[in-house]
């Protein structure tokens, strides 16, 4: 059941709130009447900038190498409407737009037998989904640095107890 729909937005952004290690993430898009924000996890948003990214290279492989990215700051207030289960994303070559489709994550405790998840339908233009997969790339980059042994995220000061040195003590900076 489509619970929003924006056909015409003119902010569509991905980011997080909290520090690296503790982050929560969200997509938002707003039009003139309506700031709509979802709850993701990283490996969401990670998705999210993938696909669009996929669908770009067929239509354009113009990389997004530079945007304002205080313009893609997350908008206030950021009250997620529902946690997102799903996402589809494609592409409307009649329009020339890429539609962004996110289905709310059901609970299996909360389900009703009949219970529909919401979806959100939200376009973007060729230039707006251009910096968005850009952007998803770059804010799931913000994390904690990976450990170059094995690729985990480290904690915040640097240090790690790392599978690769055999329980052999921690790795630090």
């Amino acid at each position: 059941m489509i619970d929003v729909e924006l056909t015409d937005p003119h902010h569509v952004t991905a980011g997080y709130t909290g520090v690296p290690g503790s982050r929560t993430f969200f997509v938002q898009a707003e039009d003139d009447t309506e700031l709509v924000t979802l709850l993701l996890e990283k490996a969401q948003v990670t998705g999210l900038g993938e696909l669009i990214a996929q669908l770009l290279a067929r239509v354009d492989d113009t990389p997004a190498t530079d945007w304002d990215r205080a313009a893609m700051e997350l908008r206030l207030p950021i009250e997620p409407r529902w946690r997102v289960g799903a996402i589809q994303v494609g592409l409307d070559p009649e329009r020339g737009s890429f539609v962004l489709e996110f289905a709310e994550l059901l609970v299996e405790e909360d389900e009703d037998d009949d219970a529909e998840p919401l979806e959100a339908r939200i376009w973007a233009d060729q230039d707006q989904a251009r910096r968005l997969a850009a952007h998803c790339a770059e804010v799931v980059g913000e994390g904690r640095p990976r450990c170059q042994l094995c690729g985990r995220p480290t904690a915040p000061d640097g240090s790690h107890t790392c599978p690769a040195t055999n329980g052999h003590g921690t790795l630090s900076r």
